[in-house]
């Protein structure tokens, strides 16, 4: 039987900044590596917690339309369009930043955008407004 060999994988142990740069320049396809983890009980674990994570903080217009309990008639109320309106935009995947914010203040909440950056903490843009409307 052809021995199965089994590498340590960069995120089982060590933060990102503790992985040797030798570790991370390991050629290994996306197949191979989700084999892997699906492999170590452990990896598939953190995978899966990873994951959740990321998903309990996103959503789609309908679910944050949804989860305000707006229905796509109010939503349209409130923006002045109508309802097969709100359901196309809910569907797009790309429109204006001031649509998104008059949907988002709509089922009462702000749109933030924050962009990151990899040497760099997060940076608030402030787009749309005057430079009156900012604080100094």
């Amino acid at each position: 039987m052809e021995e199965t060999r089994h590498r340590q994988l960069p995120a089982d142990d060590a933060a990102t900044d503790e992985v040797s740069s030798e570790a991370w320049q390991q050629k290994i396809t996306p197949r191979d590596f989700y084999a892997e983890v699906e492999a170590d009980p452990r990896a598939r674990e953190r995978v899966k917690a990873a994951s959740a994570e990321i998903n309990a903080h996103q959503a789609t217009l309908a679910q944050v339309r949804k989860a305000r309990a707006f229905t796509q008639a109010t939503i349209a109320e409130l923006l002045e369009m109508d309802q097969s309106e709100v359901s196309r935009l809910e569907h797009r995947s790309n429109m204006l930043l001031s649509t998104l914010r008059s949907f988002i203040r709509a089922t009462g909440g702000e749109l933030q955008l924050v962009a990151t950056f990899p040497d760099a903490g997060p940076v608030q843009l402030l787009v749309g407004l005057e430079t009156s409307d900012t604080v100094q």
